[in-house]
């Protein structure tokens, strides 16, 4: 006879939500989008399959919500991050600090943000790519105010672009390789290259 699996206790909608979503983003990271099956997130859970279905009409529902959550999430976090202000050399440390400090408080998010997922639904491709054009408006926006400080004669696009990638590359580092390459490591390189370009 098989094992009954605990009944889940009850709890607020709001925090059985939080709770089904948190277990699907773990399953998307570590197992794949296609596995994270609404079976599979309710063992995650440790609920029951109706428990998940109570919350959410259908695996799409449930995905798209996650989606929702983590896409605005990550955009906010990188927007508050990229507000000028101050001397720039220690604008460009903070935010690059505070940007890697966000990925380092929320690894799962950022997993799905920046590194590659064979089979990320085009969903979540078209999200992820809407959330790079916003954090790309603004880091122009910033790298207007930072060359004009400089007295740079570099394109502002171009250097936007280049700031992005280097973000998205050192928080591919940071969560892959954390022990080797740290915040920290990332942000005495900046200042030591702003401090030749100055």
């Amino acid at each position: 006879m098989a094992k009954r699996r605990p009944y889940a206790a009850r709890v607020p909608a709001d925090e059985r939500r939080a709770q089904l979503l948190d277990a699907a983003l773990h399953l998307v990271v570590t197992r794949g989008h296609n596995a994270t099956t609404m079976d599979a997130i309710a063992k995650q859970a440790g609920v029951t399959k109706p428990v998940v279905y109570g919350q959410f009409g259908s695996r799409n529902e449930l995905l798209a919500a996650l989606l929702r959550r983590e896409q605005e999430a990550a955009v906010e976090q990188l927007v508050t991050a990229l507000r000028p202000a101050g001397d720039p050399a220690d604008f460009l440390a903070q935010a690059l600090s505070d940007f890697l400090a966000a990925v380092q408080a929320a690894p799962q998010r950022w997993h799905c943000i920046v590194m590659p997922m064979a089979d990320m639904p085009p969903e979540f491709h078209a999200a992820r790519e809407s959330a790079r054009a916003l954090v790309l408006a603004r880091a122009e926006e910033v790298a207007r105010w930072l060359l004009s400080d400089l007295g740079a004669d570099l394109d502002p696009e171009i250097a936007a672009h280049a700031a992005v990638a280097m973000c998205e590359m050192a928080a591919r580092l940071v969560l892959t390789s954390p022990e080797r390459f740290t915040a920290e490591r990332f942000v005495a390189a900046v200042r030591a290259t702003l401090g030749l370009v100055r």
